[in-house]
């Protein structure tokens, strides 16, 4: 079994606090109309894609988090968006951390392998939580149904231009000193 470390707690914690800010930045700066807590720029993906692909599963645990917190009293959402954001803001870097793992990428993005993982990796888990939290929310009503492309596509590019921007310079330069820390994650828990 996997070995929890303090120092994955502390990860967890840092991750939510810095992704808590940017989401709060990203909702009030490029909002989307008609989409509760959507942005056309999902910055705090950036980061939380990036931590969870070098501290794994409490990279992501921190986005839900941050998603959560950012979306809940802050803002003033309903509790159904922000936890239906935050488990979508846990479930993307996931689905890209198990293609990782699965398919032995380094974070390092150093191969023209390991950088066609990332470029399929991001796009497909955006997509996949864009449709998940878009139909969430038309099934309880926070938009119609017509809208709901609408919601799909904005996750889709908001996210994976963030990620792209934010996380391939992060992955590329700090990775190897990551590594180097215990805090580094090479599996999914430790």
């Amino acid at each position: 079994m996997a070995r929890v470390k303090p120092i994955h707690l502390v990860m967890t914690g840092v991750t939510a606090g810095v992704c808590a800010v940017l989401a709060m930045f990203a909702i009030i700066v490029v909002p989307i109309p008609g989409i509760p807590g959507g942005s056309g720029l999902w910055i705090p993906a950036g980061f939380y894609f990036t931590f969870t692909l070098w501290f794994g599963f409490w990279g992501a645990l921190g986005g839900h988090i941050a998603t959560t917190i950012a979306m809940g009293y802050f803002l003033g959402y309903t509790l159904h968006v922000w936890l239906d954001g935050g488990l979508g803001d846990f479930i993307a870097p996931m689905v890209t951390l198990l293609i990782f793992r699965a398919l032995r990428a380094d974070p390092e993005l150093k191969t023209r392998r390991d950088m066609l993982i990332w470029a399929v990796s991001v796009p497909l888990s955006s997509l996949i939580c864009g449709v998940w939290v878009h139909t969430v929310h038309a099934l309880f009503g926070m938009i119609p149904w017509g809208y709901w492309w609408v919601g799909v596509v904005a996750y889709l590019i908001g996210d994976s231009i963030a990620i792209f921007l934010i996380a391939t310079p992060l992955l590329k330069t700090l990775t190897k000193y990551v590594k180097a820390t215990p805090a580094y994650v090479e599996g999914i828990f430790s």
